[in-house]
This record gives structure tokens, C-alpha cells and sequence, in this order.
């Protein structure tokens, strides 16, 4: 038990530290980052056309660079705020981040929960199709998968495009903006790559469940395959899918860069490359504002259902 929990432990620490480690790179790699940092202020306030002037040492620096880490750390367990420069200004970095930060999480708990509401009852619909349909839909769905979701999201943007030029009704925000904040279609979006992939994995666990010796003695009995299937086989997948599902947070974090830069979203993505060149440390926060949470969220989860069922994450591997 204790060397489950330090397991645990160690688990989550290990990518926290790896982020403070990438974010403070450029101290690591340069000689002069505050120089650097304020050449590029200077070049988006328009007081210098360009940087052809700046010489800067390229070697291993480890001294600034540990005394970053150090000094970002300190920062954030002291609750110390930190500052970047916008507008020509430096602001504090907190609250500031917040707005977009949940902006963007509106957008990725709400694809998330449609992902997997979408894929339990897309593929309990696929499940009791006769066999030669659903082959049919298997491979249809397995194709859309590959397809690249930059791809997937100019297609439905350019498809609201048509419909709007055809009808002149605007069903849903294409782009954000202040007026019209756009949430609908970027979490269908989103939500699109991560229900083919739910849908993949959830028919792939209910096969193993229909192969099993109950679901046999069931249907000798005469309960119809149906009731078998919603009640016992979904009841019995739905674990090992929650651990699959986890897979799904960072499939949606990848592919939200893609989409709030498309559709114009001032979201932690679009935060991050505006004041990131300027500030490294807006990368370093904005990274572990997007992982801690989820990823304690999901712990605490694991553990609430491993009570409950008796299971294990091994167990249902």
C-alpha cells in the first residue's frame, strides 16, 4: 500500500519537475535571457524593427539556469506573483491568466463529456447492428480517425460557411468574439477525434465482454442480447474505459492549440504565444495549470472507483 501511494507520488512529481526543467531551457542555452526578453519587448512595442544587432553566447549555462527553476518555484509555493509584459506593460500574472485559462476549460470538459456520452451510445447502437453493418461502420469510423483533426475542423467550419451563404442563418459562432463568444463549435470539434477513439476502444472491451461465459449462459437462458448488453457487459467496460479515457484529456489538449488559434478563441493556448516569447515563465504556469488539476482529478477518481469496485487499474489492464 505504501509503496503504491509513493508510486503515485513519484508519478506526479515527475512530470511537474520536467515542466519547471523545459520552461527554463532558454536560461540553460543563452547567455543574456533578460536581454533577449526585453529585445523582444522592444520589438513588439515597434521601437526596434528588427534584432539583427543582438549577439548572444551559445553554450551551457547551468547556473542561471537552476537559479530559475529556483526562483519560479520559490514563487509559486510562496503564492508570490509573477509578471509578464503585454501592451507595453508588465501585469500581474494572476489573476490575468485565469479568464482564458477557463475559457479553455469550459471548452475541454465540455468536449470531454461529450466524447464519452457520444461513444457509449454511438457504440451500444453499433453493438447490436447485424455483424455486416457493423464491420462497415468499424472501418468508416477507423478512417475518420486518421484523418488530421486540422483537417476535420476546417471542413466543418468551411461547411457552416456554405450553410450560412445558402440559408443566411447563423447557427452557431464560427469565430469568437466579445459579443458572440463562440463554445458549441469548438467543443464539437474537439470532440470529434476523442468519441472515434472511445468508440473504438469501448466496441474493442464489449467483444472481450461478449466472448466471456457469462454472456453465453445468459443467452441460453433467453435473455435477449439487448438487455445482456446494457445492463452486465457496459456495467463491466465502463472501468476499464475510464482509464482509457484518461488518454482522451491529451488527445483534447493537443488538438485545442489547433483550435482556438482556427477559430480566433482568446484561450491558455493563444495566452501562451502572445506573452510566452516575452515571458517563458507564462509557458511553465499555463503547462502546469493544464496538468495538476486534471491529473489529481483523475487520481482521486481511480482511487473512488477502485474502492467501490474492488478493482485495480492492473486488473482490468
Amino acid at each position: 500500500m505504501y509503496l503504491l501511494v509513493l508510486r503515485r507520488i513519484v508519478y506526479f512529481l515527475m512530470p511537474i519537475v520536467g515542466v519547471f526543467f523545459i520552461g527554463a531551457l532558454p536560461y540553460l542555452f543563452f547567455s543574456n535571457v533578460q536581454g533577449i526578453e526585453a529585445v523582444a519587448r522592444l520589438l513588439d512595442s515597434g521601437a526596434l524593427e528588427n534584432a539583427l544587432f543582438l549577439n548572444q553566447d551559445l553554450g551551457l549555462f547551468f547556473e542561471p539556469y537552476l537559479d530559475k527553476i529556483w526562483d519560479l518555484f520559490i514563487n509559486l509555493i510562496t503564492f508570490s506573483n509573477v509578471t509578464f509584459y503585454e501592451y507595453q506593460q508588465e501585469k500581474l500574472l494572476f489573476p490575468t491568466i485565469l479568464k482564458p485559462y477557463l475559457y479553455s476549460i469550459k471548452l475541454v470538459l465540455g468536449a470531454f463529456f461529450l466524447a464519452i456520452a457520444s461513444s457509449i451510445i454511438l457504440a451500444l447502437i453499433i453493438k447490436i447492428l447485424p455483424d455486416r453493418i457493423q464491420k462497415g461502420i468499424r472501418f468508416l469510423f477507423f478512417s475518420l480517425e486518421s484523418l488530421p483533426d486540422i483537417f476535420i475542423v476546417v471542413i466543418i467550419q468551411y461547411s457552416m460557411i456554405l450553410y450560412v451563404r445558402n440559408t443566411g442563418n447563423l447557427l452557431f459562432p464560427i469565430v469568437h468574439s466579445d459579443q458572440n463568444p463562440s463554445y458549441f463549435l469548438p467543443i464539437f470539434c474537439l470532440s470529434i477525434l476523442p468519441t472515434l477513439f472511445l468508440i473504438r476502444t469501448l466496441l474493442f472491451l464489449l467483444d472481450d465482454e461478449d466472448s466471456k461465459t457469462y454472456v453465453e449462459f445468459a443467452r441460453a437462458k433467453g435473455i435477449r442480447y439487448a438487455l445482456i448488453l446494457y445492463i452486465h457487459m457496459l456495467r463491466n467496460s465502463l472501468l476499464s474505459l475510464f482509464y482509457y479515457s484518461k488518454n482522451v484529456y491529451w488527445l483534447l489538449i493537443s488538438t485545442l492549440f489547433m483550435v482556438e488559434t482556427i477559430m480566433a478563441i482568446p484561450g491558455i493556448t493563444d495566452f501562451m504565444l502572445d506573452n510566452g516569447p516575452t515571458t517563458p515563465d507564462v509557458i511553465t504556469v499555463s503547462v502546469l495549470l493544464m496538468f495538476v488539476p486534471f491529473y489529481l482529478l483523475f487520481t482521486l477518481s481511480s482511487y473512488v472507483l477502485e474502492y467501490k469496485l474492488g478493482r485495480t487499474n492492473e486488473e482490468v489492464a
